[in-house]
């Protein structure tokens, strides 16, 4: 690791070491991060979020790769948001599940609905072999006020979404959920609630992270219009 940069508001940043790339295959991953484990305003934190950085734990991060401009960070305008026929077909398929927001506190039952997603639909990714106590580090270290989206029924979990608060905007942090119920499009319905959440807390924007083209799994974002994409450190329409 290089020797710190302050960037603004005496933050350190540094590059980390790289790494292979998570989303495509044969490149490497060059991150820039800085840990904010001190207390740092909540201003700062949001002008973070809005130049592309996003959240793991106390670290906020973004792509720093000098040959590779595929990671686009993307937020939804909440506020001008479309609810296709799709997405109002999705929101009445899950019109049985019930819906609860909670502090950040894990448990036996989100590990285990956790281990079946990832065994599931990400067997080969990083987090395939987090314990408990990583996935609770995960769910509950936050500089930030960070909150649960649960869906369920009959006391049964079936989709939870990690998601930060500031004074304009909602990040999506991470999310999962039951994988065999694919005609639910559980991951879409979270999101879907999400900005239904936001638009109720009269927030501007729900940031939902990179989209990467080349990707399936980071591809999707763009299908929830409009979006916005950040490019030469300018916000615009795709």
């Amino acid at each position: 690791m290089n020797k710190p940069t302050k960037i603004y508001n005496n933050l350190n940043f540094h590059n980390a070491l790289p790494r292979n790339c998570p989303y495509l295959p044969g490149k490497k991953e060059h991150l820039l991060f800085t840990d904010l484990t001190k207390f740092i305003s909540k201003k700062v934190l949001e002008k973070l979020v809005s130049e592309g950085f996003r959240r793991s734990e106390n670290i906020f991060y973004k792509p720093a790769c000098k040959n590779c401009n595929s990671c686009i960070s993307t937020r939804v305008d909440v506020n001008s948001f479309l609810f296709s026929k799709n997405f109002k077909r999705i929101l009445k398929k899950n019109k049985d599940l019930k819906l609860k927001i909670e502090k950040p506190k894990s448990t036996i039952n989100h590990y285990k609905l956790f281990k079946n997603y990832l065994k599931l639909r990400h067997s080969k990714g990083d987090m395939a072999d987090m314990t408990y106590l990583d996935f609770r580090t995960m769910i509950e270290i936050s500089p930030v006020d960070t909150k649960i989206l649960n869906v369920y029924k009959n006391n049964k979990i079936f989709g939870i979404m990690l998601y930060d608060i500031y004074k304009d905007s909602y990040s999506a942090n991470y999310s999962f959920f039951e994988p065999r119920n694919k005609d639910r499009s559980l991951g879409t319905f979270l999101i879907l609630k999400l900005i239904e959440q936001a638009i109720k807390e009269k927030k501007k924007y729900l940031y939902l992270g990179y989209y990467v083209k080349e990707c399936k799994k980071m591809s999707y974002k763009i299908k929830f219009k409009p979006i916005e994409v950040l490019k030469n450190k300018n916000w615009e329409s795709l």
